[in-house]
């Protein structure tokens, strides 16, 4: 009986060393994750790339472009996708995307703007975004081996 007690106040304490053990890299790798060091390069951008390392600078150029590139995105871009009539409306993250077919036929999709990652979603539809002057060009994302790239301009 007495090593029945002995046996079990040795395995509960061994499970009791295996949990700490390990729940202790989890918070550690929480400081060290990408999220601390992309809010500081959103934030301060300057000092964020004096102080970043290696591994950050991939990201860097990314980080300060987006806020810009949001403030920048409002207002109305027309353009064409192949034979139609495109005309997009933005305002803040949200706003409609009307096309029209040579036939007269209007589709219209409700449109949602992701600037940290750059990506604009069109009905269903998730597309990147590249905003150059008053040229905003978006790409499809889904498509390795063609380019498929609708330049809007803005109006």
């Amino acid at each position: 009986m007495k090593f029945t007690k002995l046996f079990s106040f040795a395995t509960v304490t061994a499970l009791g060393l295996v949990l700490v053990a390990c729940s202790t890299p989890t918070n550690q790798a929480t400081p060290a994750s990408s999220t601390t060091p992309s809010s500081e390069v959103m934030t301060s951008p300057s000092s964020a790339t004096d102080s970043s390392s290696t591994n950050a600078s991939p990201t860097t150029p990314a980080a300060p472009t987006t806020p810009a590139q949001t403030s920048n995105l409002d207002g109305t871009y027309k353009g064409n996708d192949e034979e139609d009539q495109v005309t997009l409306v933005i305002t803040g993250t949200t706003g409609t995307w009307t096309q029209v077919e040579p036939d007269g036929e209007q589709e219209i999709k409700n449109v949602t703007i992701d600037p940290t990652n750059q990506r604009i979603i069109i009905g269903d539809d998730t597309e990147r975004y590249f905003l150059e002057g008053n040229q905003l060009t978006i790409e499809d994302i889904s498509e390795d081996d063609f380019n498929d790239k609708i330049v809007l301009t803005k109006q």
